[in-house]
Protein backbone atom coordinates (compact mmCIF):
# COMPACT_ATOMS: atom_id res chain seq x y z
CA UNK A 1 0.00 0.00 0.00
CA UNK A 2 1.53 3.63 -0.84
CA UNK A 3 -0.24 6.82 0.51
CA UNK A 4 -0.93 9.65 -2.11
CA UNK A 5 -1.99 13.03 -1.67
CA UNK A 6 -5.75 12.51 -1.93
CA UNK A 7 -4.95 10.65 1.89
CA UNK A 8 -3.86 13.72 3.16
CA UNK A 9 -5.59 16.66 4.76
CA UNK A 10 -5.04 19.80 6.11
CA UNK A 11 -7.20 21.46 9.19
CA UNK A 12 -6.94 25.16 11.10
CA UNK A 13 -9.83 24.14 12.40
CA UNK A 14 -9.38 23.99 16.49
CA UNK A 15 -10.22 21.17 17.60
CA UNK A 16 -10.08 17.96 20.38
CA UNK A 17 -9.16 14.58 21.06
CA UNK A 18 -12.54 13.18 20.31
CA UNK A 19 -13.46 15.66 17.44
CA UNK A 20 -10.20 14.30 15.90
CA UNK A 21 -10.70 10.98 16.15
CA UNK A 22 -14.42 11.85 14.41
CA UNK A 23 -13.06 13.96 11.67
CA UNK A 24 -10.40 11.07 10.84
CA UNK A 25 -13.17 8.36 10.97
CA UNK A 26 -15.23 10.25 8.74
CA UNK A 27 -12.07 10.60 6.26
CA UNK A 28 -12.21 6.77 6.17
CA UNK A 29 -15.96 5.93 5.70
CA UNK A 30 -15.97 9.01 2.80
CA UNK A 31 -13.24 6.93 0.66
CA UNK A 32 -14.92 3.47 1.75
CA UNK A 33 -11.75 2.06 3.68
CA UNK A 34 -14.57 1.80 6.68
CA UNK A 35 -18.44 1.91 7.81
CA UNK A 36 -19.42 4.38 10.87
CA UNK A 37 -18.77 1.32 13.32
CA UNK A 38 -15.40 2.33 13.13
CA UNK A 39 -15.57 4.77 15.39
CA UNK A 40 -16.32 3.13 18.12
CA UNK A 41 -13.82 0.87 18.14
CA UNK A 42 -11.18 4.04 17.87
CA UNK A 43 -12.89 5.45 20.81
CA UNK A 44 -12.34 2.43 22.39
CA UNK A 45 -8.99 1.75 21.90
CA UNK A 46 -7.90 5.29 22.57
CA UNK A 47 -9.26 4.36 26.36
CA UNK A 48 -7.19 1.47 26.45
CA UNK A 49 -3.94 3.03 25.87
CA UNK A 50 -3.05 6.11 23.86
CA UNK A 51 -2.26 5.63 20.47
CA UNK A 52 0.37 9.11 21.18
CA UNK A 53 3.46 7.93 19.17
CA UNK A 54 5.41 11.19 19.90
CA UNK A 55 6.98 13.80 17.78
CA UNK A 56 3.61 15.67 17.48
CA UNK A 57 2.29 12.17 15.69
CA UNK A 58 -0.75 9.95 17.26
CA UNK A 59 -2.05 6.61 14.77
CA UNK A 60 -5.78 5.95 16.42
CA UNK A 61 -7.15 2.79 14.86
CA UNK A 62 -9.89 0.53 15.80
CA UNK A 63 -9.75 -2.57 18.06
CA UNK A 64 -10.02 -6.43 16.81
CA UNK A 65 -13.76 -6.41 17.79
CA UNK A 66 -14.21 -3.83 15.43
CA UNK A 67 -12.75 -4.87 12.06
CA UNK A 68 -15.47 -6.62 10.81
CA UNK A 69 -15.99 -2.57 9.83
CA UNK A 70 -13.12 -2.39 8.11
CA UNK A 71 -14.11 -2.69 4.27
CA UNK A 72 -11.10 -1.89 2.44
CA UNK A 73 -7.18 -1.39 4.44
CA UNK A 74 -6.31 2.32 3.97
CA UNK A 75 -4.99 5.44 5.86
CA UNK A 76 -5.43 9.07 6.12
CA UNK A 77 -3.57 11.69 7.67
CA UNK A 78 -4.89 14.90 9.61
CA UNK A 79 -2.33 18.03 10.16
CA UNK A 80 -4.12 19.71 12.76
CA UNK A 81 -2.36 22.99 12.40
CA UNK A 82 -3.52 24.32 16.51
CA UNK A 83 -2.37 21.02 17.72
CA UNK A 84 -4.51 18.51 19.57
CA UNK A 85 -4.52 18.11 23.70
CA UNK A 86 -3.66 13.94 23.18
CA UNK A 87 -3.74 14.08 27.21
CA UNK A 88 -0.57 13.86 29.57
CA UNK A 89 0.55 16.84 28.07
CA UNK A 90 0.89 15.65 24.30
CA UNK A 91 -0.10 17.29 21.59
CA UNK A 92 -0.66 16.01 17.94
CA UNK A 93 -0.08 17.83 15.28
CA UNK A 94 -0.48 14.67 13.05
CA UNK A 95 -3.33 12.10 13.71
CA UNK A 96 -2.84 8.65 11.32
CA UNK A 97 -6.20 7.19 10.88
CA UNK A 98 -5.62 3.64 10.07
CA UNK A 99 -8.00 0.89 8.89
CA UNK A 100 -7.12 -2.79 8.26
CA UNK A 101 -8.91 -5.37 7.75
CA UNK A 102 -5.89 -8.12 8.87
CA UNK A 103 -2.71 -6.82 10.30
CA UNK A 104 -1.76 -4.73 7.15
CA UNK A 105 -1.56 -2.09 9.33
CA UNK A 106 1.54 -3.27 11.04
CA UNK A 107 3.78 -3.46 7.44
CA UNK A 108 2.02 0.71 7.45
CA UNK A 109 2.86 1.47 10.53
CA UNK A 110 6.46 0.58 10.93
CA UNK A 111 6.74 2.77 7.18
CA UNK A 112 5.25 5.80 8.90
CA UNK A 113 6.85 5.25 11.66
CA UNK A 114 10.64 4.81 10.38
CA UNK A 115 10.02 8.42 8.28
CA UNK A 116 8.25 10.49 10.97
CA UNK A 117 10.91 8.84 14.31
CA UNK A 118 13.52 11.86 12.97
CA UNK A 119 13.38 14.92 15.19
CA UNK A 120 13.43 17.31 12.32
CA UNK A 121 9.56 15.97 11.24
CA UNK A 122 8.08 18.11 13.80
CA UNK A 123 9.37 21.74 12.06
CA UNK A 124 9.32 20.26 8.45
CA UNK A 125 5.90 19.18 9.28
CA UNK A 126 5.30 23.26 10.67
CA UNK A 127 6.53 24.61 7.36
CA UNK A 128 4.62 22.28 4.96
CA UNK A 129 2.09 23.93 3.11
CA UNK A 130 0.54 21.71 1.00
CA UNK A 131 -0.30 17.54 0.99
CA UNK A 132 2.13 17.26 -1.09
CA UNK A 133 4.86 19.17 1.24
CA UNK A 134 3.68 16.24 3.92
CA UNK A 135 3.65 13.29 1.91
CA UNK A 136 7.32 14.11 0.98
CA UNK A 137 7.89 14.06 4.51
CA UNK A 138 6.11 10.78 5.12
CA UNK A 139 7.95 9.37 2.42
CA UNK A 140 11.20 10.61 4.53
CA UNK A 141 12.41 12.95 1.58
CA UNK A 142 12.77 15.79 4.39
CA UNK A 143 14.96 14.21 7.13
CA UNK A 144 17.98 15.67 8.57
CA UNK A 145 20.75 13.62 8.92
CA UNK A 146 22.61 13.21 12.27
CA UNK A 147 25.70 12.02 13.22
CA UNK A 148 25.63 8.96 15.50
CA UNK A 149 26.56 9.55 19.41
CA UNK A 150 29.32 8.02 20.88
CA UNK A 151 28.66 6.67 24.12
CA UNK A 152 30.61 4.99 26.85
CA UNK A 153 29.91 1.25 27.45
CA UNK A 154 26.82 0.20 29.34
CA UNK A 155 25.31 -3.21 30.71
CA UNK A 156 23.99 -5.13 28.03
CA UNK A 157 21.69 -7.88 27.52
CA UNK A 158 19.84 -9.31 24.30
CA UNK A 159 16.32 -10.63 24.46
CA UNK A 160 14.13 -12.49 21.60
CA UNK A 161 10.48 -11.47 21.15
CA UNK A 162 7.63 -13.44 20.62
CA UNK A 163 4.73 -11.56 20.45
CA UNK A 164 2.77 -12.79 17.42
CA UNK A 165 2.98 -9.64 15.57
CA UNK A 166 6.49 -8.26 17.01
CA UNK A 167 6.11 -4.53 18.23
CA UNK A 168 3.68 -2.93 17.38
CA UNK A 169 2.20 -0.15 18.97
CA UNK A 170 0.68 -1.86 21.83
CA UNK A 171 3.26 -3.97 23.22
CA UNK A 172 6.03 -1.30 22.31
CA UNK A 173 3.76 1.26 24.57
CA UNK A 174 3.89 -1.20 27.60
CA UNK A 175 8.26 -1.85 26.85
CA UNK A 176 8.53 1.94 26.51
CA UNK A 177 6.47 2.55 29.88
CA UNK A 178 8.42 -0.08 31.77
CA UNK A 179 12.50 1.59 30.53
CA UNK A 180 11.18 4.97 32.12
CA UNK A 181 10.27 3.98 35.14
CA UNK A 182 14.42 3.87 35.18
CA UNK A 183 16.97 6.73 35.36
CA UNK A 184 19.71 5.35 32.94
CA UNK A 185 19.84 6.26 29.89
CA UNK A 186 18.74 3.07 27.61
CA UNK A 187 19.38 2.51 23.55
CA UNK A 188 18.05 -0.57 21.96
CA UNK A 189 18.65 -2.05 18.56
CA UNK A 190 17.80 -4.55 16.41
CA UNK A 191 20.52 -7.25 16.08
CA UNK A 192 18.34 -8.82 12.94
CA UNK A 193 17.27 -6.09 10.88
CA UNK A 194 19.37 -3.06 9.50
CA UNK A 195 18.45 -0.48 11.85
CA UNK A 196 19.78 2.28 13.70
CA UNK A 197 20.60 1.93 17.62
CA UNK A 198 17.62 4.45 19.25
CA UNK A 199 16.17 5.39 22.35
CA UNK A 200 13.96 3.19 24.01
CA UNK A 201 11.86 5.65 25.97
CA UNK A 202 11.08 7.44 22.79
CA UNK A 203 7.85 5.49 21.82
CA UNK A 204 8.16 6.52 18.09
CA UNK A 205 11.41 5.45 17.27
CA UNK A 206 10.84 1.93 19.51
CA UNK A 207 8.35 0.97 16.95
CA UNK A 208 10.48 2.36 13.93
CA UNK A 209 12.44 -0.85 14.34
CA UNK A 210 9.73 -3.03 12.83
CA UNK A 211 10.61 -5.59 15.22
CA UNK A 212 9.13 -9.04 14.24
CA UNK A 213 8.27 -12.15 16.21
CA UNK A 214 11.41 -13.88 16.78
CA UNK A 215 14.12 -11.14 15.92
CA UNK A 216 16.47 -10.41 18.50
CA UNK A 217 16.58 -6.66 20.40
CA UNK A 218 20.17 -5.66 22.40
CA UNK A 219 19.78 -3.15 25.47
CA UNK A 220 22.26 -0.98 26.72
CA UNK A 221 21.98 0.67 30.06
CA UNK A 222 23.82 3.32 31.49
CA UNK A 223 23.37 4.86 34.79
CA UNK A 224 23.10 3.73 38.26
CA UNK A 225 20.15 1.74 37.78
CA UNK A 226 21.29 0.08 34.91
CA UNK A 227 20.99 -3.13 36.43
CA UNK A 228 17.59 -3.22 37.52
CA UNK A 229 16.74 -1.76 34.25
CA UNK A 230 17.44 -4.40 32.15
CA UNK A 231 16.27 -7.40 34.68
CA UNK A 232 13.03 -5.30 33.81
CA UNK A 233 12.66 -5.41 30.60
CA UNK A 234 13.95 -8.71 30.73
CA UNK A 235 10.72 -9.60 32.88
CA UNK A 236 8.91 -7.80 30.76
CA UNK A 237 9.28 -9.19 27.35
CA UNK A 238 8.84 -12.32 29.21
CA UNK A 239 5.49 -11.62 30.14
CA UNK A 240 4.43 -10.67 26.44
CA UNK A 241 4.09 -6.62 27.23
CA UNK A 242 1.00 -6.84 27.64
CA UNK A 243 0.02 -9.63 25.07
CA UNK A 244 -0.08 -13.36 25.20
CA UNK A 245 3.80 -14.52 23.20
CA UNK A 246 3.98 -17.49 20.92
CA UNK A 247 7.15 -19.17 23.30
CA UNK A 248 8.64 -18.38 26.33
CA UNK A 249 10.63 -15.26 26.19
CA UNK A 250 13.86 -15.90 26.92
CA UNK A 251 17.43 -14.11 26.70
CA UNK A 252 18.43 -14.75 22.88
CA UNK A 253 21.96 -16.25 22.35
CA UNK A 254 25.19 -13.44 22.75
CA UNK A 255 27.76 -12.53 19.79
CA UNK A 256 31.12 -13.49 20.60
CA UNK A 257 31.84 -9.85 20.67
CA UNK A 258 29.13 -9.03 23.12
CA UNK A 259 28.95 -11.93 25.89
CA UNK A 260 31.62 -9.83 27.69
CA UNK A 261 29.47 -7.17 28.19
CA UNK A 262 26.43 -9.07 29.08
CA UNK A 263 25.26 -10.16 32.37
CA UNK A 264 21.78 -10.72 32.14
CA UNK A 265 22.03 -13.40 29.47
CA UNK A 266 24.11 -15.71 31.92
CA UNK A 267 22.24 -14.89 34.54
CA UNK A 268 18.58 -16.07 32.89
CA UNK A 269 20.81 -19.59 30.97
Amino acid sequence: MQLCEQDIYLSNEPADKTLALKYVAQRLVEAGHTTSNYLSGMLVRESQISTYLGNGIAIPHGTPETRDAVLNTGVKVIVFRHGIDWEDGNVAHVVVGIAARSNEHLDILRQLTHALSDDSVPEAIAQAKTPADILAILNGQALIEHEPETLPEGEQATFLIHNPHGLHARPSAVLVKTVKQFESDITVESLDAQSRTVDAKNLMRVVSLGVKSGQRLRFTARGIDARQALNAIGEAIASGLGEVATLPATPAPERAADSKRSWLTRLFN
